[in-house]
Order: C-alpha cells, then sequence, then structure tokens
C-alpha cells in the first residue's frame, strides 16, 4: 500500500510526537501540503506540537512555520477558554438541579500528549431534556444565541467570539435515514441508565470508560457512513486505547455487536495502531486501505460528495452500479422526506399534519435562498456521481 507522501509524513510525525521519538526523513518535507493536509483533518496543533518535539521545526520555511504556531496557539487558547466556559455553564447546571454528562471531545482531550493540541469546533454536553427552558435562558442571559434551538436532538448556542455548545437532550435520532442510527437511538433510549453519578457534584454524570469508547465509536461511524471523517477520529481511537489499557474488552465486545459496530471498531483500531504505533506498518488489509481512502478524503468533519455517496449505495441496496432511478429516488427523499424525519427535525409538523403543505414551501425557500449553494452542490454530486 502506497499512502499519498503528505499523509504518510503526517502520520509519522505524530507517531513520534506521541511516542517521543526521533523522526528520519529522507528528503525535506513539503511543509506547505503538510500544513495543508494537517488543516483539513483538524491536526495543525498537533502536526506543531509533533514538528517542534522532532526538531523539525527548524527546517520548515519560516510563514509556514509561523502559521503551524499560530494554530497550536489558537487551539490552545481556545481549550483554555472553552474550559472555564464550560466550567461555568455546569456550575449554573448543579445550581439549578440539571443533571447532566460531557461528551466527546471533553474527554478525549485529556488523552492528547500536550493540552489544547486536538481542536474541535464545539463542545457537546448530554442533560435533562425536560429542563430545556431553563438551560435557554440561562445560555440567553449570558450572551449566547440559539442557532439551532429545538431543531434534531441537540440545541446549538454560539457567542462571539468562539463559545459554541452543543447541547444534547438526545444521543441518536430516531428520524434518520440511516438504518444503522435507528440501532443507536434504541440503544441509547434511556442513556441516564448508563451513566456513573460524578463523585464531586450533585448532578454531574458520566459513561464509564468502556461505555464512552461505544459512544464515540457509534458517533464515529455515523460520521464515517454519512459525510465521512477524517484522520483525527483514527487517532481519537488509538490514543484513547492506549490511554486506557485495562478497558474491559469482553463487555466492549459484547455491546459493540449490539450496536452493530464490530467491524467497525476491529477495522478503525488496527489501522490506527498500524499508522501512530511506535513502528509505524504500512501492510494493511483491503478493509483498512479502503477505510484509510476515505478517511483521507474526507476531511475531519467530511464532504458532501461523501453523504451523497453513502446515501446513494444505501439506497441501491446491493452491489450494482448505481442506476438513474436510484439517484432519482435519493433527490425525491432529500427534497420530500421520510415521515419520521419530520419527528425530530419538524416536531410541529409532525404533530399537526395539515402543516406539510406550508413547511414544504418553507424548504423550499429556505433551501434556494438560504442554502442554496450547498444544495446545489449536493444535486451536482448526485447528477456527476458514477461508480469508479
Amino acid at each position: 500500500m502506497i499512502m499519498e507522501s503528505t499523509v504518510q509524513t503526517l502520520c509519522r510525525l505524530l507517531a513520534a510526537w506521541i511516542h517521543e521519538t526521533a523522526l528520519e526523513v529522507s528528503e525535506t518535507p513539503d511543509f506547505e501540503a503538510l500544513f495543508q493536509t494537517a488543516g483539513r483533518h483538524l491536526l495543525s496543533a498537533a502536526a506543531c506540537a509533533a514538528l517542534e518535539k522532532t526538531g523539525l521545526i527548524a527546517d520548515c520555511p519560516p510563514e509556514t512555520a509561523k502559521r503551524f504556531r499560530e494554530a497550536k496557539a489558537k487551539s490552545i487558547r481556545k481549550t483554555i477558554l472553552m474550559d472555564a466556559e464550560r466550567g461555568k455553564l455546569l456550575t449554573a447546571l448543579e445550581e439549578k438541579g440539571i443533571w447532566y454528562a460531557s461528551l466527546k471531545g471533553a474527554v478525549i482531550n485529556a488523552v492528547y500528549p500536550q493540552y489544547g493540541t486536538r481542536q474541535f469546533a464545539d463542545n457537546d454536553i448530554l442533560f435533562d431534556a425536560e429542563r430545556w427552558r431553563d438551560v435557554r435562558k440561562y445560555m440567553r442571559r449570558n450572551g449566547y444565541t440559539a442557532e439551532g434551538f429545538r431543531f434534531g436532538i441537540h440545541d446549538v448556542y454560539y457567542k462571539q467570539p468562539l463559545y459554541n455548545f452543543e447541547m444534547h437532550r438526545k444521543l441518536f435520532s430516531v428520524g434518520s435515514r440511516s438504518t444503522f442510527q435507528f440501532v443507536y437511538a434504541d440503544y441509547y433510549g434511556n442513556v441516564r441508565e448508563r451513566l456513573i453519578k460524578d463523585e464531586d457534584s450533585r448532578f454531574g454524570y458520566h459513561f464509564s470508560d468502556e461505555d464512552f469508547y461505544i459512544y464515540f465509536l457509534a458517533h464515529a461511524c455515523k460520521h464515517y457512513y454519512t459525510d465521512g471523517t477524517g484522520l483525527r477520529t483514527l487517532l481519537d481511537v488509538y490514543l484513547y486505547r492506549r490511554a486506557r489499557p485495562e478497558l474491559d474488552t469482553v463487555y466492549i465486545g459484547e455491546e459493540l455487536q449490539k450496536l452493530e459496530l464490530t467491524e467497525f471498531e476491529n477495522v478503525c483500531r488496527s489501522l490506527g495502531e498500524k499508522l501512530f504505533s511506535s513502528v509505524p506498518c504500512l501492510e494493511l488489509t483491503e478493509k483498512e486501505r479502503d477505510m484509510l481512502n476515505w478517511v483521507e478524503s474526507s476531511g475531519v468533519y467530511g464532504i458532501a460528495a461523501h453523504h451523497v455517496q453513502s446515501g446513494l449505495r444505501r439506497l441501491q441496496g446491493d452491489e450494482k452500479p448505481v442506476t438513474a432511478r436510484t439517484k432519482m429516488r435519493y433527490l425525491f427523499r432529500w427534497i420530500f422526506p421520510e415521515w419520521n424525519w419530520y419527528r425530530v427535525k419538524a416536531p410541529f409538523v409532525y404533530r399537526h399534519r395539515w402543516a406539510v403543505p406550508f413547511y414544504w414551501v418553507y424548504r423550499l425557500f429556505r433551501g434556494v435562498f438560504v442554502y442554496g449553494r450547498r444544495n446545489f452542490r449536493v444535486m451536482g454530486a448526485v447528477f456527476t456521481y458514477h461508480e469508479k
């Protein structure tokens, strides 16, 4: 297996950083390409820390080195500010008697070799869905605007210059077109039963190390099979497993089977070990190669083309090439969603069927004048998709 040289260099660089080993290079890396690739996967800060640790930053062109260092400084600053802001929010939840649990990045950050080097876009917190009004009142009083309020499974709050919280009322949606997410929604239907009470708070909860790993994989898998996910996910899995060597693998295996995640976890874990271990191995299996190709081309939050490709393949339902009929079915479902979609995305319409025609008009207007550029990209991706 021959990887793109920039991706290979990035993985070897991160491995040297993690294991504090020297990095031998046969030729000077293309630092600009390295910066662009790391940025697309939200790994600029980690790559900068690795360049500094290995001494390669000295060989980096001054302007590119400056951009690496700025990315790292920005990531550390954002982590400090978000940690402080999250602390204020959790204190408020405690005072109001609202149970909560920190998710994803807030936990994964701790397993990175250097504080603040895991870049992120937002902070995720699961909370008592019945208390959404109290949370909204607190957020508004503290300068936040609701950018995605009562839409989907979480409420999105944003405040300048960089504060962004996703307050989760649920972990997974039952209204998704992705069949496997129905399994996740059912598994986490009563998520509080899977949480453990924090010892140092009255209303704080957390997953066990094993259950957090399972949830993280389910979330990563959701992105992987919809829009795609980047190299950072593989690094997250590798670092988490490395930091938790005593995980109950028997329990994890049993739960992964229930979620139909066994194969995804096996490939994700083995690929991460081959890319980021102290002695990286590039002899990949076919499944590992497929995952790496998909991940490398996705970027950390995926791309529209990957979302379309995944949706078309699921809708086709067999190994045959995607047909024109399947493309038309995809577009029809995209424009006129199945009824379960409204349950999560438009609950008022779900409760009042008479509002459906009016909502279609609203969606059409918004789809053209608000999200027109994005939607035309999606339509273009559907019409131009072909099997390789």
